[in-house]
């Protein structure tokens, strides 16, 4: 299942010169651009006035929780210590769990254009970790422990054992895996830098997923693939029920009016997750978070 992709400017934005921009949001000379600032293209258009998050990995820096350098950044989760220098970010550990978000846990991602450049090092082989990411979600919760309905979410995974899938977590940490295409028969490359999108957007047939791969390190301003799509229109995946008298097939959109979010930020968090990466065994570089507006 292989699309090439090309890139158009996306629609004007008129100019608000007096509206306060906050933190991480987008700009109306930002919502023009067609690549980010490591000259990566982008696959959709950028939202004007959305919200962005862009990679911060210069200098040299370990940490075990949140990025110093970027309290958007939030790491303290999962098992795993992180460090940062020539402009990448190694992981190590059992549980890697990695968080964006607003530190103030107001701001929600919408529709999102996930992008980030891994490599793979040294691992456990676990079959279904290597490079995930998920959106639609809120693991964040903090209004109490009993919180499932919060944890629903959509992932994309490139994994270990050479295939990419998507799936669907109902109630952590129960999910459905759907629509597996093989990629590589004998298993993820090592020491080789693969980019990765991950888009998630709404259109009235549903939620649509894709995951886009390039395998030229960036260069020629990229050669972006799809290696895997899916409309979730409610009846396609979910097999667990986040509580009682909830679908699990429902469709996360990204309305903050899911039936059964405890907070009513059910698109609080995108994160980056694995498992088993052995000491700097897993390597991350121009990484970015957009929400956009899909083309019709």
């Amino acid at each position: 299942m292989l699309a090439a992709s090309s890139c158009s400017a996306p629609p004007d934005e008129p100019v608000r010169p007096h509206r306060k921009v906050l933190v991480n949001q987008v700009t109306a000379a930002q919502a023009l651009a067609t690549k980010d600032r490591f000259g990566i293209a982008f696959l959709q258009p950028t939202a004007p006035w959305g919200t962005q998050w862009v990679s911060n990995w210069t200098g040299s820096r370990h940490f075990t929780g949140v990025d110093p350098r970027d309290t958007w950044f939030d790491a303290d989760h999962g098992s795993a210590s992180y460090k940062v220098s020539d402009g990448m970010l190694s992981i190590s550990g059992a549980v890697p769990r990695m968080y964006v978000h607003d530190p103030e846990r107001k701001r929600q991602w919408r529709d999102v254009e996930v992008t980030v450049y891994f490599r793979r090092r040294s691992d456990d082989g676990v079959p279904y970790a290597g490079m995930v990411a998920v959106a639609r979600s809120n693991h964040l919760s903090d209004i109490g422990p009993q919180v499932s309905c919060d944890t629903r979410g959509y992932g994309a995974r490139v994994r270990y054992d050479g295939n990419t899938d998507f799936e669907k977590e109902t109630a952590h940490p129960l999910n459905e895996a759907y629509g597996q295409q093989d990629l590589w028969r004998d298993g993820l490359p090592a020491n080789t830098w693969i980019g990765f999108k991950f888009l998630v957007y709404d259109k009235s047939d549903g939620v649509h997923l894709e995951t886009w791969i390039d395998q030229a390190d960036g260069k020629d301003r990229a050669s972006w693939t799809m290696a895997n799509e899916l409309i979730d229109d409610g009846h396609v995946f979910g097999k667990d029920p986040c509580a009682e008298g909830i679908d699990p097939q429902m469709a996360l959109t990204r309305s903050s009016q899911r039936e059964g979010s405890e907070s009513g930020r059910p698109n609080l968090s995108v994160y980056f997750r694995s498992d088993g990466v052995h000491k700097h065994g897993l390597q991350y570089k121009w990484a970015s978070i957009r929400e956009i507006v899909p083309r019709p």
